[in-house]
């Protein structure tokens, strides 16, 4: 409310003015981004050799799924945003310098992960990756910043090298 005072006796912050607006031409970037993002994973996914051609399942299968489906999805997204009146946005903040800070470390972290990965193999660079990256977004405790990266790198090895015999 006006006039209202926060702690300590200073002006309180007017919440309203933090509230994210809705923004057609926002989720039009993001239709377009996310359509440009699965096109050029769909052509990557083309480009990769197979030996032996099956004719099933192989090598390119899943790429080729995954990056198909998010090229529909990305489509239906863009004529949602193109047709519809833009969502509320209203039970989100706006993105502040913290926000900001917090997803340029995130892409740095990602991109010494892949250096990381490529030197290092698998298993060390994943538990660091995804300590830090709890770390960079707000979780503290030790038995969330060592438990989960354990678990899921367990996990991912488990399946994609152990059960999969997709070497990591």
């Amino acid at each position: 409310p006006p006039g209202a005072m926060a702690p300590g006796g200073a002006p309180a912050e007017d919440l309203s003015s933090r509230v994210a607006r809705s923004s057609r031409a926002l989720e039009i970037g993001a239709a377009l981004a996310t359509l440009l993002v699965s096109g050029a994973l769909l052509m990557l996914a083309l480009g990769i050799s197979v030996r032996t051609e099956t004719g099933g399942v192989d090598p390119r299968w899943w790429p080729l799924v995954l990056s198909g489906i998010g090229l529909a999805l990305s489509a239906l997204l863009l004529v949602v945003a193109l047709v519809r009146p833009p969502f509320e946005r209203d039970d989100l903040e706006v993105t502040g310098r913290d926000g900001w800070a917090r997803l340029v470390l995130a892409v740095v972290i990602s991109a010494l992960y892949l250096v990381a990965w490529d030197l290092v193999g698998f298993v060390l660079p994943t538990l660091v990756f995804l300590a830090a990256l709890l770390w960079v977004f707000g979780r503290r405790g030790w038995k969330g910043l060592l438990l989960f990266p354990i678990a899921m790198t367990a996990f991912i090895y488990g399946l994609f090298d152990l059960v999969l015999k997709v070497p990591l």
